[in-house]
């Protein structure tokens, strides 16, 4: 991922600090998703460690095999998923919600797709001078569009200001990733890790109305006048 085993096991130490920051300032269950975001990329930051130090030889293949097919889950399978998911369960009660169910749906998309893939042994890991390339071979590019969207887009949809901020920095951020990628330079993905988890914290330390927990199923039954 970045750089070396060193830069990464500093990034994910850091990453870790903000994840306890965030899970601490979450105030009901339908934030812990959001809160845990910075965990699930604390995670993520180790396992691009683990990866290093089965290039260096320090860890035997087989754990640093599973290293990367975890990252890679992670990276093209849950995360496309997880953020509309987490961003679902805390967006208002109006069409910012029904906006947002459809980023999930779409998130399903590249979930299943680069899942399937993974699954086939399409994933790769290959060690570079300075960081590691992980990639899924074969897989369709629209996927990764949609990846794009999905996470994205659930965030510039969820009507709360600070998720939309964070979904127009992570726009431009990934966008200028992706670019400096492709012209073969160092990765830098573990940094913007640290920032997007920085976001995370920052949008649960923010004022913000408290939302009713309530029964889904019998508000989705109510304006049909059905009774659950």
């Amino acid at each position: 991922m970045c750089l070396s085993v060193e830069f990464d096991i500093v990034a994910g130490a850091a990453i870790s600090v903000v994840a306890i920051d965030a899970i601490r300032h979450h105030r009901t269950g339908r934030e812990l998703p959001l809160a845990l975001v910075p965990a699930v990329l604390a995670v993520h930051t180790f396992l691009s460690a683990v990866v290093w130090l089965g290039v260096d030889g320090t860890v035997s293949e087989p754990v640093a095999h599973t290293a990367s097919v975890l990252y890679l889950f992670i990276a093209y399978a849950l995360l496309p998923i997880y953020v509309p998911i987490a961003v679902l369960l805390i967006a208002p009660p109006d069409w910012h919600r029904n906006a947002v169910l459809v980023m999930c749906a779409v998130g399903a998309i590249p979930a299943l797709g680069y899942g399937y893939a993974l699954m086939q042994g399409q994933g790769t890991a290959s060690p570079d001078s300075y960081y590691i390339a992980f990639g899924m071979q074969g897989t369709a590019g629209v996927l990764g569009v949609l990846y794009v969207v999905s996470t994205c887009g659930a965030l510039l949809l969820s009507g709360s200001a600070p998720l939309i901020a964070w979904g127009v920095v992570n726009a431009v951020a990934v966008s200028a990733l992706v670019a400096w990628n492709s012209l073969g330079l160092p990765a830098l993905w573990c940094l913007w890790a640290a920032v997007t988890s920085g976001f995370a914290a920052w949008c649960l330390r923010k004022e913000r109305p408290q939302q009713i927990e309530t029964d889904w199923v019998a508000e989705a039954l109510r304006p049909r006048g059905i009774r659950p």
